[in-house]
C-alpha cells in the first residue's frame, strides 16, 4: 500500500484558469497543496526578506514538489516525509532520540565482514528507549578480537557513524569499509574489511531528523549569500514541513489500511480542501515567528499531527456506519476521466464533524514555513537578500547535494 502525498486543493478554479501547460491528472493535483503552501508562506515574512521571495515566488511555487520527484531518482528520499511513531510504541515521539544516529545505533545489528568472515558484532534488538549506554559484543566477535573489552559505547558507535556514514548513505544494509572502521580495534585493518550495518530506524521514516538537517543547510546557504541554495532549500523545507503536518504521515496505519479505511488519506488532505477551501477556510496567518530550536519546534509540529491520527480515522469510521456506502462515494468526470470520490454531503458532515482540523493544519503550516524561513535567515545574520550574486546553477547544486543518498535500498512506502 502507498503513502499518499499532501494533496490541498486551493483556489482551484483561478489557479486552473491560467495555467499555460497541460492540465494534470487528479492523482497529480497534490502537487498544488505545496505549491500553495510556499507561495502562502511569503506572505508571512518580514520586510527584509518579503521582496526577495516575492520576487522569486514562482521558482517556490514549482519547486515545492522536487521532494517528492526526488523520491523516483533517489530510493532513500522518501524516508524523509513521514515517521510511524507507533511503530515505536505510546508516547514515543516523547522519547525518541534527539540525534539520528544514535537512533539507528539503538535498533541496529552490525556485523564484520572480511575475506574469511562475517561475524555479528552486535545486534541492539530494537532496544530504542532502553537506558543502556553500552552495547555488548557478541561472543564471536569478542574471542577473535577484543579480548580486552566486552563492549563500546552508544555514544561512540553514534559519533562513528555521524562521522563515517550519516547522509552519504542511508541505506538499510549500509556498508562501512576501509579506514573508516578502524573504531574497533587495529586488527580490523584491512583493505577488505567491511562493518554491515542492518539499519531496522529508518525505512520507519526519519522526518523528526531530516527535516532540521534542512534547516541548517538552510542557514549556511544565507551565511554563503548563495542565491542558488537559499531559494531550493527554502522550497524543500516548505515540502518537509507541509509533509509534517498531515496526520496519517505519522502513522503506520497511513492510508487506513489497517482499519479497512483504504483512501482515508486522500479524502482528508485532497478532497476535503477541494471542497470547502475557496469557501470556508481563511489562510490569513498573521507574522512569522523566531524559532530558537528547530528539532524541538519539528517534534512538537510531529505530535501535533499525530494526536489527530485518532480522529481522523474514528470520526470517518463511524459515519461510514451511519451512511449507505451508496451515499459515500459518487462518480465524477475529472479532466475527462471518470473517477471515485467521497461525495460532498458526506465529505461535508466528515469536515464538520473534524472540527476545521484540515484548515487548522493547514494555517499551522503556512506560518510554520515562514517562521522556518525567516529564523533561518536570523540565525545566518540576517544578510541583505536584495544584493546577492546572481546565479543560475540549480542542475549543478542539485548534483552536489551534500544530503543526497547512496546506495539505498531501504524498504520504505513510497506516495501516490
Amino acid at each position: 500500500m502507498k503513502r499518499l502525498t499532501l494533496i490541498f486543493i486551493l483556489f482551484l478554479g483561478k489557479e486552473l484558469v491560467g495555467l499555460s501547460k497541460p492540465v494534470p491528472r487528479y492523482e497529480d493535483w497534490g502537487f498544488y497543496a505545496h505549491r500553495m503552501l510556499n507561495k502562502l508562506a511569503i506572505f508571512t515574512l518580514p520586510e527584509k526578506m518579503i521582496e526577495f521571495y516575492k520576487k522569486n515566488w514562482n521558482y517556490l511555487y514549482e519547486h515545492a514538489v522536487d521532494p517528492d520527484k526526488r523520491r523516483y531518482a533517489i530510493k532513500g528520499e522518501a524516508i524523509r516525509h513521514y515517521i510511524d511513531a507507533d511503530h515505536w510504541g505510546n508516547n514515543a515521539l516523547e522519547y525518541l532520540p534527539v540525534k539520528y544516529e544514535e537512533a539507528i545505533t539503538k535498533t541496529s545489528a552490525f556485523y564484520y565482514i572480511n575475506e574469511l568472515d562475517t561475524l555479528l558484532i552486535f545486534d541492539t534488538l530494537n532496544d530504542l528507549f532502553e537506558k543502556n549506554t553500552e552495547l555488548t559484543y557478541s561472543e564471536s566477535f569478542r574471542s577473535k578480537f577484543t579480548t580486552y573489552t566486552s563492549g563500546i559505547l552508544i555514544k561512540d558507535i553514534a559519533n562513528w557513524i555521524h562521522d563515517n556514514a550519516l547522509f552519504e548513505q542511508d541505506d538499510q544494509n549500509w556498508i562501512i569499509q576501509g579506514r573508516k572502521i578502524l573504531f574497533f580495534n587495529k586488527d580490523l585493518k584491512s583493505s577488505n574489511a567491511s562493518i554491515l550495518i542492518d539499519d531496522r530506524f529508518s525505512k520507519h521514516g526519519i522526518l523528526p531528523y531530516s527535516l532540521p538537517q534542512f534547516y541548517y543547510r538552510l542557514v549556511e546557504a544565507f551565511k554563503e549569500r548563495n542565491e542558488v541554495k537559499i531559494l531550493k532549500l527554502s522550497s524543500d523545507l516548505g515540502h518537509y514541513i507541509g509533509d509534517a503536518h498531515v496526520p496519517l504521515h505519522t502513522t503506520m496505519n497511513y492510508n487506513g489500511q489497517l482499519t479497512n479505511q483504504d483512501g482515508i488519506h486522500a479524502f482528508w488532505e485532497s478532497r476535503l480542501p477541494e471542497l470547502f477551501a475557496e469557501t470556508k477556510y481563511n489562510f490569513v496567518v498573521g507574522s512569522a515567528e523566531y524559532i530558537p530550536d528547530i528539532q524541538s519546534f519539528t517534534r512538537k509540529i510531529i505530535k501535533k499531527s499525530h494526536s489527530l491520527v485518532d480522529s481522523v480515522l474514528l470520526i470517518e469510521k463511524r459515519l461510514s456506519k451511519q451512511f449507505p456506502e451508496s451515499e459515500q462515494y459518487c462518480f465524477e468526470t475529472r479532466l475527462g476521466q471518470i473517477v471515485k470520490l467521497p461525495c460532498k454531503a458526506y465529505a461535508e458532515l466528515y469536515d464538520t464533524k473534524l472540527d476545521n482540523q484540515v484548515e487548522e493544519q493547514f494555517r499551522s503550516c503556512i506560518l510554520a514555513i515562514g517562521s522556518v524561513w525567516m529564523s533561518a535567515w536570523n540565525d545566518a545574520g540576517q544578510p541583505m537578500l536584495n544584493e546577492l550574486p546572481k546565479s543560475s546553477q540549480y542542475k549543478e547544486f542539485e548534483a552536489k547535494d551534500s544530503f543526497k543518498l547512496k546506495n539505498t535500498s531501504i524498504e520504505i512506502r513510497s506516495h501516490e
